[in-house]
């Protein structure tokens, strides 16, 4: 008998709570006794702990993918970089600033100007605008900044763009090469342009400009 009656409370206990979570009153005159309010009460409580824990452990359970910031402009960053690779080869010229020739200033500007984005024209100018990234924290189209082959070391005179950043924290850089024309290069080299590293700026904010 004992058996039957628990299996019988269990039952009563779900169909009250299938019947009146969805009411918020009692919809007749009469006046429901404590016993089958404080039923009702357990039942909803039961039914919500066992969708938490289906939600929790379920193999089918779905989470909802949540972008960081930083990835606010990622597409359009994107776009800036598979951009820039299309005058990959691009010969150097001194002071020019189209797809027959470029200068780095030339070119970084090139690039960006044809996103809306107006950067001065040369790059010691350059360093002047955007914000200042440290170098273990730069991502793609941050600009990078060197010396120039001869003169002051500390002095502006060469521009880059990054387009890629691996785990390491190391780096590949597009730019107009007095020597090569538009190339690629990583970032250390261990040489050349990690001893005439001077900074980096980021022209294109993490978030998007309200």
């Amino acid at each position: 008998m004992k058996k039957i009656a628990l299996t019988a409370i269990i039952s009563f206990i779900f169909s009250c709570a299938g019947s009146m979570t969805a009411k918020a009153e009692n919809p007749t005159p009469y006046r429901l006794p404590a016993a089958h309010n404080a039923a009702v009460e357990a039942g909803t409580s039961l039914m919500a702990a066992s969708m938490d824990n289906v939600k929790a452990f379920s193999p089918f359970a779905v989470t909802e993918d949540v972008k960081p910031a930083e990835d606010a402009n990622g597409e359009l960053i994107n776009r800036i970089t598979d951009f820039a690779a299309k005058y990959l080869g691009t010969r150097y010229r001194r002071g020019s600033s189209s797809p027959k020739g470029f200068d780095c200033s030339g070119f970084v500007g090139f690039v960006f100007r044809n996103f809306g984005i107006d950067l001065s024209r040369s790059s010691a100018s350059q360093y002047n605008e955007g914000e200042k990234v440290a170098k273990d924290d730069l991502r793609p189209g941050d600009l990078m900044f060197f010396s120039g082959s001869a003169g002051n070391r500390k002095r502006v005179g060469h521009v880059a763009m990054v387009v890629d950043v691996k785990p390491d924290g190391s780096c590949t850089f597009i730019h107009a090469s007095s020597s090569q024309g538009v190339v690629y290069q990583n970032f250390p080299d261990g040489g050349y342009y990690s001893k005439r590293y001077i900074g980096a700026k980021r022209i294109i904010p993490s978030e998007p400009k309200a």
